[in-house]
């Protein structure tokens, strides 16, 4: 029992544990706009790099589709985003953020921008950088274990 590691010595929890803590700050902030984190990253997905199907923005959210489909439906809705059938291919949906949609996520950056300096505090510029790299070779680590783990 010498070697066990205790939970919080891990990785994985450590990593997930600070993204929980992160989301819970992300939500308090932009719930101002009625928005849930993942309403806000999908917009702001659509606002970066435009309209998209609704397959390619789970891909960029990580999410599966069924997941996207209920939060986009949320969001048609509030009429912050659009959905048209793709002329290519009549089983998939184009989606575009609407004009309203950019004003809501303009309205919101001076918040996020301060609530990213908020977690941001007490760290230097170097270190967040090398923090930055450390958790881009995590990731790439994770996704070559996983892939290894689902060869075998």
């Amino acid at each position: 029992m010498g070697t066990a590691r205790r939970q919080r010595e891990y990785i994985g929890y450590r990593v997930y544990s600070t993204q929980r803590a992160l989301y819970r700050s992300l939500e308090a902030c932009v719930a101002e706009a009625g928005l849930t984190p993942g309403q806000w990253n999908a917009l702001s997905q659509l606002a970066e790099h435009g309209a998209m199907t609704q397959r390619q923005l789970a891909e960029r959210l990580q999410k599966e589709q069924a997941t996207v489909t209920r939060s986009l439906d949320r969001l048609m809705q509030r009429g912050l985003v659009q959905r048209t059938q793709s002329p290519r291919d009549r089983r998939a949906n184009i989606v575009e953020i609407t004009p309203a949609a950019l004003k809501l996520l303009t309205d919101l950056e001076p918040s996020v921008t301060r609530r990213n300096a908020e977690m941001a505090a007490n760290i230097s510029d170097e270190d967040l950088a090398v923090f930055l790299k450390v958790l881009d070779q995590l990731e790439a680590n994770a996704e070559h274990s996983a892939g290894e783990s689902e060869a075998s």
